[in-house]
């Protein structure tokens, strides 16, 4: 359902949820949290472009985004190339000059 009279409370964005540019004059409220949208958008159905605080974390996440992290497959891995192995002994640091 699409409204023209709504409340606005302090921490109300001031711009349409959905093109980002006109200011805002309808809200769309029914299904999940309302929506902020100029006229224009309001009648044409668009969606909103952003959720920015979805019950998974921020720019709609999914659990399937969350539950694969960096380190998914176990502890971390060594790239395939490391580069040349590291001198032994270190060398012993010049005094007055920082190592390089």
């Amino acid at each position: 359902m699409i409204t023209t009279e709504f409340v606005a409370t302090g921490t109300d964005v001031t711009t349409c949820e959905a093109c980002w540019r006109a200011p805002v004059e309808a809200a769309r409220v029914g299904q999940g949290p309302r929506t902020l949208l100029c006229l224009d958008c309001a009648e044409a159905s668009h969606p909103a472009r952003v959720d920015l605080f979805p019950p998974l974390g921020v720019y709609g996440l999914t659990a399937a985004k969350v539950s694969m992290g960096k380190h998914a497959g176990g502890p971390p891995q060594l790239p395939p190339d490391p580069g040349p192995a590291l001198p032994s002994p270190p060398p012993t640091p010049t005094p007055g000059r920082p190592p390089v």
